[in-house]
């Protein structure tokens, strides 16, 4: 199973991004945070102690989260606090945001083709890629190479 996945952005324009990055990757976004559930993505600003308490919920009914914390510091130090007892919560600076070599090598697997298939075809010796998907899985926050897959495909990291 995959861990929900939290992600903290530093400004409008990367929580713009990611919102595209969701769209193209068919992710389903909510509008509001009451529309936030499972296997939909909310991106979008916390700005005072109701919205995060809003947010916690969404986070519990199985919502993935972008957010730009705009709120006071204790506000989003109890968000943050909250947030990670239920997933991963990532600051965009240290977030899953793959090297365009893990995310062309997870491209790749995802597309069906074996992991020596995929090195040779980026011109990797086989042992390159093997630290590269390692990388790459660290920096989603997961332990095997499937969960990589799902992990980068609903944060809309596997397209070109």
């Amino acid at each position: 199973m995959v861990e929900q996945r939290f992600v903290i952005v530093p400004d409008r324009r990367a929580l713009t991004a990611a919102m595209e990055r969701a769209r193209a990757g068919g992710r389903t976004l909510a509008t509001t945070v009451a529309e936030a559930g499972p296997s939909v993505l909310y991106a979008g600003e916390v700005g005072d102690s109701l919205t995060a308490q809003r947010v916690v919920l969404a986070a519990l009914a199985g919502a993935d989260l972008v957010l730009l914390c705009t709120a006071d510091d204790d506000v989003v130090d109890a968000l943050v606090e909250d947030l990670r007892r239920l997933g991963t919560v990532r600051h965009q600076d240290e977030a899953a945001v793959l090297s365009t070599e893990q995310a062309a090598l997870l491209r790749r697997l995802h597309a069906g083709q074996s992991l020596g298939a995929a090195a040779a075809a980026e011109h990797l010796s086989r042992r390159t890629a093997d630290r590269r998907l390692a990388q790459a899985r660290a920096a989603l926050g997961v332990r095997t190479t499937p969960e990589a897959l799902v992990a980068a495909a609903r944060l809309g990291l596997l397209e070109d």
